[in-house]
Parts: structure tokens; sequence; C-alpha cells
């Protein structure tokens, strides 16, 4: 890990407004929205939708900030970190630091609105287990950007990144639990890293514990996709 250029990444990324004000309010609105209208005085219920709202802002953060190398790409930046002592590994680190530290506001913002405006209420190791569930929970979605981010082309990646946001937010049940989805579709959810998000976020509401298997199968999802996000940083790098 290089820390002249993490300060770097933050700095640059704390000033794009509009990537850091988008995961924060749009995560706080739509829990206003489906909490506050939608699941109507259910206390249970309104405690999934806000850890689900939680989760989407840290996963949108995550994603947001990894697809940025699209933009470095077409630039040439690539052709200039050739040229320092920054390896692929600690590239690929450092893009993956960056993303969870910008997952952290979205997580606060919307766990304040929840408590103050839909005055959930949780224990203190619940309000803990599920932060701290939400927040690391970003981790494969902090690589998955880094791997569309070499894969899609600048003009296009913000769409890519968007559908897949949207789709991977669907199959975590961050819309609709995945126990009220039909039987393919719980199939198809149980193989995508966002399921295993949400069970690790919202298994502290139901058990008061993290789920150890959805943190080894995410684990899983992380290592996995960190492998390919250096494999392509190589790839790229070589090609430049």
């Amino acid at each position: 890990m290089n820390t002249t250029y993490l300060r770097m990444e933050i700095v640059r990324l704390v000033r794009n407004k509009r990537v850091v004000i988008f995961s924060m309010l749009m995560p706080a609105l739509l829990l206003l929205i489906i909490g506050g209208v939608s699941v109507g005085g259910d206390p249970d219920a309104k405690k999934y939708v806000m850890v689900s709202m939680a989760l989407f802002g840290a996963m949108t953060a995550a994603l947001t900030s990894g697809s940025t190398i699209a933009v470095e790409r077409g630039l040439g930046w690539n052709r200039t970190l050739r040229l320092t002592p920054l390896s692929p590994g600690g590239y690929v680190v450092n893009k993956v630091i960056v993303a969870l530290l910008v997952a952290v506001p979205p997580v606060l913002v919307t766990f304040l609105v929840g408590a103050i405006g839909l005055h959930v209420r949780l224990t203190l190791v619940e309000w803990v287990l599920c932060f701290a569930g939400a927040w690391l929970s970003a981790l494969p979605f902090a690589a998955l950007g880094v791997v569309i981010g070499y894969l899609a082309k600048p003009d296009g990646v913000q769409q890519v990144t968007a559908l897949l946001n949207l789709t991977l937010a669907a199959f975590g049940g961050l819309w609709v639990p995945v126990q009220l989805m039909p039987n393919l579709m719980q199939q198809i959810a149980k193989l995508t890293p966002s399921y295993w998000t949400g069970e690790v976020a919202r298994s502290p509401l139901d058990h008061g514990h993290i789920d150890v298997q959805a943190i080894l199968v995410l684990g899983g999802w992380t290592v996995a996709l960190a492998l390919v996000a250096l494999r392509r940083f190589r790839v790229d790098t070589a090609r430049a």
C-alpha cells in the first residue's frame, strides 16, 4: 500500500461531490419513502429496510469509486503508473481502501435517518454489528468496481455500473425480501455476492450475531474479485 497515492485518491474522491452526495442521499430518501410509507408502522420491517438501504449506499459508493478507473484509463493514467514504484497489488489494495472509506458516510447517514426519522430502535450490539456488516460488505463491490473499471469503456462505465448495481441490489433482497421471490429467483440470488451481504448485515436483527457462513462466502467473493481485478490491472498496464 502506498500512503501517498492513497491520500491523493481520497482527496480526489472527496472532491467528487456528485458521487458522495448521491451515495448518501439516495439510500436515505428511499428509506424515508419505503420505510416511512410502504411498510407502515411495522418496527421489524423498518429495521429491515434501514439496513438494506445502508447496504445499498455502501454498494453504490464502492462500485462507483472503483469505476472511475475507466476514466483514468482514458486519460492514460495507467502509463503514468508504470513509472512509479506502485505494485499491482498495492494499486488494487489502495482502490479497495478508498472504496471502504467512501462507503462509511452512506451507512452513517442512513442509520441516522432510521433512528431519528423512523424511530428505529436497536440494542447497542445490534447497531454495531449491523453497521460493521453493512460497511464491510462493501469489500467485494470495491473489488468489482475495479474490475468494471478495467472492462468498461469510459463513456459507458456509468451506465454499466448503475445497471449492475440495481440488479445486484434486487437479488440481494434490498427491494423485496428474497424469501418472497419465486423459487428460481431465490436460487439465482444465492449465486450473487449481494445476497450474502444482506445475510451478513441483517443477521444481527434476527439472531443477535453475524452469520458466519455468510461471512465465509462473502470472503470468497472478495478474494475472487480482487484476484480478477489484479489480473486486469496487470494486463492493462502491460498493453499500455
